[in-house]
């Protein structure tokens, strides 16, 4: 998201322009750089669009005081920008956010947010990527997950090892409930997501430990070559 000083001439202003998009929520006026996606109907994205609309629907039906705490807890939640200060999402923002978390890993929403601070990265002790689909995995250390936190994997693949940044956005590969142990497998949903791999290829990761209730915090993040 672009970081704009507007005067009073476009604070109003609302819609795309010269390939800039203006809207506004209760943080107030932004843009953003207007996309389009090489492909806006593949099954990730629809499978998206429809839980989405489902957990907006979900939120019309709440009842009031729950919207309220939804709306006390995003004013209170502080997300920072990149470039330094801070905004804020409305409750419904929240609500909308948090159920798609639980439904990434096979959780009904909840009604009402329960007010806790974010959880810390986890600590990733191995991540393995293999081109022959026998091990791709990563590890951790014990209860790192578990039982109030879910696991949440997401990869995204760069053709070279040159590569130090992930192209394009990362999609999620697994979200599991309370993984117990000290290893987790996603080979079979890798490899439906990515199909073949080569070890020219470099994987991009990011795994977030998840509250059983929705909140997720920062991810530990990394690359690793992909090997035979």
């Amino acid at each position: 998201m672009a970081r704009v000083q507007m005067g009073v001439i476009v604070v109003g202003l609302r819609g795309t322009v010269g390939g800039l998009t203006f809207s506004a929520n209760r943080a107030g006026p932004h843009c953003h750089v207007w996309t389009r996606s090489a492909n806006a109907r593949t099954a990730l994205q629809s499978g998206r669009r429809v839980i989405h609309t489902v957990n907006a629907q979900a939120w019309r039906n709440l009842h009031p005081g729950d919207q309220a705490d939804w709306n006390t807890w995003g004013a209170a939640l502080e997300i920072p920008y990149p470039w330094g200060g801070h905004y804020h999402l409305s409750g419904f923002q929240w609500y909308v956010r948090n159920s798609n978390w639980l439904a990434s890993v096979g959780r009904p929403p909840v009604d009402a947010p329960t007010l806790s601070i974010p959880p810390v990265a986890p600590t990733i002790t191995a991540f393995q990527v293999s081109a022959s689909a026998s091990t791709c995995h990563f590890h951790y250390g014990l209860n790192e997950f578990g039982p109030d936190y879910d696991a949440v994997i997401m990869i995204g693949l760069a053709a070279g090892h040159g590569c130090y940044a992930a192209p394009g956005p990362v999609p999620l590969i697994q979200g599991s409930q309370t993984p117990a142990g000290t290893s987790l497998d996603f080979t079979t949903r890798f490899f439906e997501v990515f199909g073949a791999v080569t070890t020219n290829q470099r994987a991009f990761y990011r795994v977030y430990r998840q509250r059983v209730w929705g909140y997720r915090g920062a991810p530990a993040t990394g690359y690793v070559d992909v090997i035979p």
